[in-house]
């Protein structure tokens, strides 16, 4: 049954205010609107959703009342439940989700703990990183690796690329002059899809001993017919690209908690080296890394890299009592929905230990954790990414100790829709032993 009467919001809901304070503060702006209720009115034409459950009905309704109008380098697409390529696009994307899903798998080889350490060595040698870029380049690569084998050619310079090109100017460009960006932008694209394309045609005649990847499964797909070549090629790099940029920034926030938090760190330090005794992570041993896995779960509610995830109204549709109509936009705020007191206690506090000694009986509503988004169309990184942090975690403090520089002052980026510690530079030297207390057992952790 509708609601009469006008959805509440901040400043009257109309007008430029609300984008004006949104652009002042994004995430101050957030926060604030929650008090309006589950489902704010932003202006004439968008809609704030603030609850886990109508966060559920947005992204389970997606592809059909809401779509995605918006593709990889941000040009206006045709996602209506109508389009001739969605279906094709979502065979695809689920067959990529069922390779990635088997990460866990990968990780047995060593492959993942190996290359982690030879970055993690070299910071080491270097003395210190600009955090982003650094854990960037090392995503890229685990992904590349992953998606198509130990030969990954140029993927991960060019990802970095099409990174660089697709972030806004330190100084903005006149309007006659910004077709210069997007051709800039389109070409680091092309670039990336050429070499992806002989990378993954390559993986037909490959004679090494490696293990099956993305490539191969996708290779499989196209020999069917459920999917076309270039169909292969972007679907991974949709996977190159999400993957990289949303585990780097989950992995920069995670070392800067840990640098703020000595007992969290001290208490995993003594997992890893009870666990792992020196030698680099395996699938084998995930179960057992039970603190790490905490850690990156709690670095990922209170830093969800995919923070501000929007929706195009298809058809009239209702959400939260309220008729929407075509052209509508709705916004889902997983760092809002992440600190709603309403189903975690102390929610601005870093305590990884909620994950451990959660209630059987009080379990979470299903969309009030969604990290990496949420249904059909969740970050296809998502299980990667998740499985990827807790052995980069394991293998980087096993091995060095990562601290805040002196003179850095990190601060919020959202200037682009992964939430990133910009300005974080971090000092990489000999790790510590780990302190009597710690070793002897967990201990509840403290501010």
């Amino acid at each position: 049954m509708l609601t009469p009467g006008t959805t509440p919001g901040p400043l009257g809901a109309g007008g430029y205010g609300n984008r004006l304070a949104f652009e002042r503060d994004r995430l101050g702006f957030l926060l604030h609107q929650r008090q309006y209720g589950d489902l704010v009115r932003f202006d004439q034409g968008m809609y704030l959703v603030n609850s886990p459950d109508l966060a559920e009905e947005v992204f389970k309704h997606t592809n059909t009342a809401y779509v995605i109008t918006r593709d990889l380098l941000g040009d206006e697409v045709d996602g209506g439940s109508a389009s001739a390529d969605l279906a094709r696009w979502m065979r695809a994307r689920s067959l990529a989700g069922h390779g990635l899903n088997r990460s866990s798998v990968r990780a047995a080889e060593d492959r993942l703990a190996a290359t982690v350490a030879r970055h993690a060595d070299s910071w080491r040698a270097r003395g210190g990183i600009d955090a982003v870029p650094a854990l960037e380049d090392l995503s890229a690569h685990l992904i590349s690796e992953y998606c198509l084998g130990p030969e990954v050619g140029r993927v991960p310079e060019l990802v970095a690329r099409l990174q660089d090109a697709r972030l806004p100017g330190t100084v903005p460009l006149p309007a006659s002059c910004r077709f210069l960006r997007r051709r800039r932008l389109h070409r680091a694209g092309r670039e990336l899809a050429r070499e992806v394309s002989r990378l993954v045609e390559r993986r037909r005649t490959r004679q090494d001993d490696c293990p099956g990847v993305l490539a191969d499964l996708l290779l499989a797909a196209c020999d069917e017919g459920a999917i076309t070549h270039e169909g292969a090629v972007g679907i991974v790099m949709s996977v190159l690209f999400a993957a990289h940029e949303t585990t780097a920034a989950a992995l920069a926030w995670l070392f800067l908690l840990l640098d703020r938090q000595p007992e969290v760190y001290a208490r995993m330090l003594a997992e890893v080296d009870g666990e792992l005794a020196g030698r680099l992570p395996t699938a084998a041993d995930l179960p057992r890394l039970v603190f790490t896995e905490a850690v990156v779960k709690e670095t990922l509610r209170l830093y969800p890299p995919l923070w501000f995830l929007e929706r195009t109204v298809d058809r009239p549709t209702e959400l939260g009592g309220r008729l929407l109509h075509p052209g509508q936009q709705v916004f889902v705020s997983p760092f809002v929905l992440h600190r709603d007191p309403r189903h975690y206690d102390r929610p601005t506090e870093f305590r990884p230990d909620r994950w451990i000694d959660r209630p059987a009986g009080a379990p979470l509503p299903k969309y009030a954790f969604m990290p990496f988004g949420g249904g059909q169309r969740i970050c296809l990184g998502a299980h990667f990414g998740t499985v990827a942090m807790v052995v980069a975690t394991a293998t980087v403090v096993g091995r060095h100790r990562l601290r805040l520089a002196v003179g850095s002052a990190p601060a919020f980026g959202t200037d682009s829709s992964v939430l990133q510690p910009r300005g974080l530079r971090l000092d990489v030297g000999a790790r510590e032993q780990v302190p009597c207390s710690a070793a002897a057992g967990p201990r509840p952790l403290g501010r």
